[in-house]
């Protein structure tokens, strides 16, 4: 995988003649190289045009408008999607998600966001040059490397982060959607607007906020205030801003943040848009790595497993598994090295959580995946990421070198018996990768289809050795649950913690969000989604992506619960006002699962393709729902089961806009 990768890096696709080097240079026959790269859809085996524009059509982007931009693009280019223009110079082509759901609708020129699009926009947007985006500058960490204990350790370190600690500062919310709106040049024209104006601030980027509707986003800290939030702050808006904060204008810039951020519960997201995630120090200044010091220095890698299981902390990937027992059996099971996997790859359409916390916050997930690989007895990780989450990867690099420069990864870390050598891997596409044992088989070199169990991966995983494999936000809970307690997480939602939700669609505020669990649609969509952006009743929300279901009003004051009445899913909602289709929303998700079956399990690779062809037609109920069962049962992982819930909800609550009388 990585040299496929490489190889499309360098030459933008795949030729027949690379496969062929690739496969001599591994020493693999030309059939196995073959079938890897024509499995991924991220990798390329037909040349594209000199640049590339894609349209996504997700739910999201589709009820903002994807479509009519789709078609504004296919009318100025002169070809339909999947085609080249005649000179070559441009391929079009949809893009199922583009995980910026919430600057919808978006599209993707030469592997650039643009968000907020409108077709007017779309001339401009073809003749402008290639951008290559900003992952905002890493910071030189030069703290130094002291002897004592691994609590003694870190102190020196955050002590040595403090001496470096700046007065007032302007920092820019840069993430994946505010570059996407233009938070790169909000940053540029405000360094060089208090340059020239000699404030005595500090202008730097932090990690997106969640408010991704009031992008780019602009937050002054000064000492004895309270930090302010202002936003959308383009470019043009910066000498404003600036008089304003000098005093100099008629109004105070005003705070966006309270009516967003007060219902919240935030415990992952707590330094999101607070801290540099280029900046280890500024990390350690707001308490990184001080959880996973304290483990080191007791040395007792159970205490960790059972302040987890204390916290009742399951999987956020959609499973809902219990973490502890997980790390438990793995610790347990006989032979080594073991192996922890972070799975990052969130393929999922309508979810973009954990692009957000690697993004914002890459010092808490690294931390977390050294707290659960001291708790597993774990020697080696991989960060696999998703192979076009390039602000993720980008800065979870950096975070890596970082920690490594620090000695807080690597060999005998903070001077303890306990090592960790991690390395970041790349996806290349694949929903199917959000099931582990298909992500262990990527790992590994191959297609990626699951494997049958027993053995599960905590007996033999990664190249047959026992393996851990979490999901990002499950990881990021960790380090306040053992710094804080398991009984403290545990009274959050009732036993069940806190959830990210991701909201899009139709509403006025859309953006990353954390909650108690056993909050309600109601309260999502309404209270901090500031209701329907349209003015139109909202008649349905998608909740969980292609594996989700489609909730109807009438639901919306259910507790947010796993294997509840409402199944919170991975947290993604995506609401619909009521001029959307709910069959066109099916659809979509449905023909997404269609595309994404790996093809090993008969009902998943032939039940959903003929369950789309059902929707095509007046829908027949009881076919429906006896091919359902059937692709349910008989499908060997997540991705075949969970396939018709998007189906059968909508069948059940409209019944009509399928056909049914």
């Amino acid at each position: 995988m990585p040299a496929l990768q490489r190889a499309q890096h360098a030459e933008r696709w795949l030729s027949p003649d690379t496969l062929e080097k690739i496969a001599a240079h591994l020493r693999v026959p030309k059939s196995e190289v073959w079938g890897v790269a024509s499995h991924y859809p991220e990798l390329r085996l037909t040349r594209p045009g000199r640049r590339l524009v894609r349209v996504c059509t997700g739910v999201s982007c589709q009820v903002r408008g994807g479509r009519a931009l789709l078609a504004a693009c296919e009318q100025t280019l002169g070809v339909r999607a999947g085609q080249t223009t005649v000179d070559g110079a441009v391929t079009l082509e949809e893009l199922d998600c583009a995980f910026a759901c919430s600057i919808a609708p978006v599209v993707e020129v030469d592997h650039a966001y643009r968000g907020r699009v409108e077709p007017d926009d779309i001339d401009a947007l073809l003749s402008a040059p290639a951008h290559a985006g900003h992952s905002a500058a890493p910071v030189v960490a030069t703290l130094p490397v002291v002897s004592g204990s691994p609590s003694e350790r870190l102190a020196a370190l955050v002590s040595a982060a403090g001496r470096r600690r700046a007065g007032a500062r302007i920092a820019v919310g840069v993430g994946a959607c505010s570059m996407a709106v233009g938070a790169a040049a909000t940053l540029e024209r405000l360094r060089d607007e208090v340059a020239r104006r000699t404030l005595p601030f500090a202008v730097g980027a932090a990690g997106c906020n969640g408010m991704c509707w009031a992008a780019p986003t602009v937050t002054v800290a000064r000492d004895g205030q309270p930090p302010l939030v202002a936003g959308p702050v383009g470019a043009a808006d910066v000498p404003r801003l600036l008089d304003a904060l000098a005093g100099d204008a008629r109004e105070a810039p005003r705070d966006v943040a309270p009516e967003f951020m007060a219902p919240q519960r935030r415990v992952l997201l707590e330094h999101c848009g607070v801290t540099d995630p280029g900046d280890i120090a500024d990390a350690l200044r707001h308490g990184a790595y001080a959880a996973f010091a304290q483990a080191l220095s007791d040395g007792r890698p159970e205490r960790v497993i059972e302040e987890v299981r204390a916290a009742g902390l399951a999987g956020r990937g959609g499973a809902y598994f219990q973490t502890a027992v997980k790390w438990a059996a793995c610790r347990a099971a006989p032979g080594t090295p073991k192996y922890i996997v972070v799975n990052g790859e969130e393929g999922e359409p309508g979810i973009f959580k954990d692009r957000h916390l690697m993004e914002g916050d890459p010092h808490r997930l690294l931390e977390a995946t050294l707290l659960a690989a001291f708790a597993a007895g774990a020697s080696g990780g991989i960060l696999y990421i998703h192979g076009e989450a390039e602000l993720s990867a980008a800065r979870m690099a950096v975070a890596l070198t970082q920690a490594g420069a620090c000695g807080l990864v690597g060999r005998r870390i903070l001077g303890s018996d306990f090592s960790l050598e991690l390395e970041i891997r790349r996806g290349a596409g694949g929903f199917v990768l959000g099931e582990e044992t298909a992500l262990l088989e990527s790992i590994e070199g191959r297609r990626a289809m699951p494997r049958t169990r027993p053995p599960f991966p905590v007996e033999s995983g990664l190249w047959g050795k026992p393996t851990v494999i979490n999901n990002v936000e499950t990881l990021c809970a960790v380090p306040s649950i053992v710094a804080r307690g398991g009984a403290w997480f545990a009274g959050l939602g009732g036993g069940h913690g806190t959830k990210l939700f991701g909201l899009s669609g139709h509403v006025r505020r859309p953006g990353i969000v954390e909650m108690e669990l056993g909050c309600t649609l109601r309260t999502l969509i309404d209270t901090l989604g500031g209701g329907s952006s349209t003015g139109r009743p909202i008649r349905a929300a998608v909740v969980g992506g292609p594996s989700g279901s489609v909730v109807p009003p009438r639901h919306f004051d259910e507790p947010l619960i796993p294997r509840g009445p409402v199944n919170p899913g991975t947290g993604g909602v995506v609401a619909l006002d009521e001029r959307a289709s709910v069959r066109d929303a099916v659809r979509t998700l449905l023909a997404f699962n269609t595309r994404e079956s790996c093809g090993k399990c008969t009902p998943c690779r032939e039940g959903t393709a003929r369950l789309l062809a059902m929707l095509d037609a007046p829908v027949d109920q009881a076919a429906v729902r006896s091919l359902s069962e059937v692709i349910q049962l008989a499908s060997l992982c997540g991705l075949g089961q969970a396939a018709p819930f998007a189906v059968l909800s909508g069948l059940a609550e409209f019944s009509r806009e399928f056909g049914v009388s």
